[in-house]
Formats: C-alpha cells, sequence, structure tokens
C-alpha cells in the first residue's frame, strides 16, 4: 500500500464543480453549490457514495457521518507549481488525507502525534454563509472527532496570508461552526525545529515498526535512566545498529521514549523511558 507520496487525483472528484453542475451518478445527487440558495447558513459534504448532501447549519450536524466525506475540492495539477501536493497515510482510521502544501502537511504531522484526533477528513465540505455575510463560502482545510468527542474544523493559512479577506471569512467560519457546536481552530507554521524532527519521526509511525516483544522490553531497559540515542541503538542491536532505529523512532515517536523535540534529534539526543510506558507489550496499544 502506498503510505505517504504523490498524488494521484484519479481517485478523487474534479477541483471545482461549477454552479448548477450535478454531482455524481447515484440517485439523489444534489449540485455543489457557489452560494446559498435560501440565504441561510449551509454546509454541502461528498458522501462516500460521491453524492453531494446539503444541510442546515445546526446541530443535527453533530450527528452526521461527516467525518466520512471524500474531499468537496481537489487543488489544480500543473507542471512547476509552487505548492506541494500528496497524501498522508492516516494510521488510526487507515484512510489517506489528501494535503495542498507544506504547511499543511507539517500541520497533519503535528496532529498526528499530538494523538487526540481519531478521525480526519481533508477539504470535508463547504460552508455555504448566510446573506449580508461577509464572505459568501469556504472549504476548510480538515476536519477531526478528537477521543474526547470533540469535533473541530481547522483552517491552515501561514500567518503573513492573514489578509482582511481571509480574517472576514474565518470570522464566518467560526459563526458557523458556534452554530453547528463545532471548534474552529486556525494552524499557522509551526516551530521548524519541532517540524523538522517530527519529519525525521513520521516514517517510522506505522504499526510494521512496533517492536516485538523481547525487543520493547529490551528498548525500555536500556533508555531506562536516560541515554544517546547513539549509544542506545548500539546496546539495543550490537551487529546492526541501524537496524535498531525504526523502533526507537516508533517508540519516540508513541512517547514511550522522552526526548526534546524543542531541540534538533542526533545520535547524541538524550532519550529516557517513559514511567507510564513500562507497561506489558499487551497493553502497549500505542498504534490505535
Amino acid at each position: 500500500m502506498v503510505r505517504d507520496g504523490a498524488l494521484n487525483t484519479s481517485r478523487f472528484p474534479e477541483p471545482e464543480e461549477r454552479a448548477g453542475a450535478m454531482m455524481g451518478t447515484a440517485p439523489g445527487a444534489r449540485v455543489l453549490l457557489t452560494r446559498s440558495e435560501n440565504g441561510l447558513d449551509a454546509i454541502q459534504w461528498r458522501g462516500p457514495d460521491k453524492r453531494i448532501f446539503t444541510a442546515p447549519a445546526t446541530r443535527g450536524l453533530l450527528t452526521q457521518p461527516v467525518i466520512e466525506a471524500l474531499p468537496i475540492r481537489v487543488g489544480g495539477q500543473w507542471q512547476n507549481r509552487p505548492n506541494r501536493h500528496g497524501l498522508y497515510f492516516w494510521e488510526r482510521t487507515g484512510r489517506h488525507l489528501w494535503y495542498e502544501s507544506a504547511l499543511e502537511l507539517a500541520c497533519l504531522l503535528g496532529l498526528d502525534f499530538e494523538g487526540s484526533v481519531q478521525g480526519i477528513a481533508s477539504q470535508p465540505f463547504r460552508m455555504l454563509f448566510r446573506a449580508g455575510a461577509k464572505s459568501v463560502r469556504h472549504d476548510p482545510d480538515f476536519f477531526a472527532v478528537h477521543r474526547n468527542g470533540d469535533q473541530v474544523v481547522y483552517d491552515v493559512k501561514p500567518r503573513a496570508r492573514m489578509s482582511s479577506r481571509v480574517s472576514d471569512q474565518f470570522e464566518e467560519s467560526s459563526r458557523v461552526c458556534t452554530l453547528v457546536g463545532w471548534r474552529h481552530a486556525v494552524l499557522h507554521e509551526p516551530d521548524p525545529v519541532l517540524a523538522a524532527n517530527l519529519d525525521f519521526l513520521r516514517g517510522a509511525r506505522h504499526t510494521r515498526n512496533h517492536p516485538g516483544e523481547a525487543v520493547f522490553g529490551q528498548i525500555l531497559n536500556v533508555f531506562e535512566g536516560g541515554r544517546a540515542i547513539g549509544e542506545g541503538r548500539e546496546m539495543v542491536n550490537r551487529r546492526f545498529p541501524a537496524l535498531a532505529m525504526p523502533s526507537i523512532k516508533h517508540l519516540i515517536w508513541h512517547r514511550f521514549l522522552e526526548v526534546d523535540l524543542t531541540r534538533r534529534l542526533d545520535f547524541d539526543s538524550i532519550a529516557a523511558t517513559e514511567i507510564d510506558a513500562i507497561r506489558s507489550p499487551e497493553e502497549a496499544s500505542c498504534c490505535v
């Protein structure tokens, strides 16, 4: 299975539907709108069967399967485009998430590492704002359901591009989120050192890198009390130290090992076993 990599848009719908165009072939398919038809706030999303659903922006949406939505739009593809498109594999759901910039990828990494997001969808729906609003519509970047039940709409925007127009759009988005019962959050550039460290660790986050019972216990014992990563990997696998790194990085990502991620990771970085991590492998369900 392809994990993170270049985007193949053949599995997604067209980048942007014109007003009046019919979506999908399934019975009951509706129009993807460019503005509210009745002057009231509304939400449109594309279901797994590619049909477009429209609903008023009320608390009734809290029980709708919006988290299962396909991307409402996909950015255009052309040679030498300045932004970076791709797919990010979300281990907890087994789904690929589309992103259209390096900043969106960095924010996905941060949300994944933070660990509270149970499910997430990219470009999940379109917000159609009421008549007289400061903006007409908006397609948020991500929609997430957290472990505590919170449903959060995320927008990603560089700080330098927070114009008055964008601020008005986000203000209207926040207002609609309040009507529904969602939270709204705007993500900007993360700390560059933290982002680089997470990018270094992310390849080992998958279940396939979780060590077996014997190696799991060995790694926890080696790093108990703190030890340099380079020294620790040689103690875990003296013959082929490099083979120990995926498991060590995996346990750092899932917080079985503590490191200072505000400083650049290297072989001299000190990792220490998290005291709460000293439990049986059966209880160490870090990959779900």
